[in-house]
């Protein structure tokens, strides 16, 4: 659903100024600002950039919260990823990548969903071409 709101000169003067720079669109540096202020904080979490764009990941490392979801959609449960998938990751910081997930529920379902092995090979495909993609997958002759 889009809605729209109306801001003073000075607020949306403050988010066209965050947005250039940080190089992302105003919207999305509202949004961003709005769900800090609105949702509950997540002191385990933190947004990072890398190649292929934002990701929300456990603080301190590279984990995304995606991965964690996507361990429990296997039938993995919070204690065991604790305790002998990801050691280094606290159980609180398990709950809390939980509680983001049930928060952005849509966000990180999307990035499930465009972390498929399917998905990757197609983006591999679109890259690389069939040759270049047989090649690095070992189907070349």
């Amino acid at each position: 659903m889009n809605t729209t709101i109306t801001l003073s000169d000075h607020t949306y003067g403050l988010l066209a100024r965050q947005a250039e720079k940080t190089n992302r669109s105003v919207n999305d540096v509202a949004e961003e600002a709005l769900e800090q202020y609105l949702l509950p904080p997540h002191p385990y979490i933190e947004k990072v950039k890398n190649t292929s764009g934002w990701r929300v990941v456990l603080k301190g490392t590279r984990i995304p919260v995606s991965i964690i979801v996507g361990y429990l959609h296997t039938g993995e449960t919070p204690e065991t990823l604790a305790h002998e998938v990801i050691p280094n990751v606290s159980l609180a910081a398990i709950y809390d990548a939980l509680s983001y997930y049930h928060d952005h529920k849509e966000e990180i379902e999307r990035e499930l969903a465009e972390s498929t092995e399917e998905t990757s090979k197609k983006y591999l495909r679109e890259r690389l071409g069939e040759e270049g993609f047989a090649r690095i997958t070992g189907q070349h002759k």
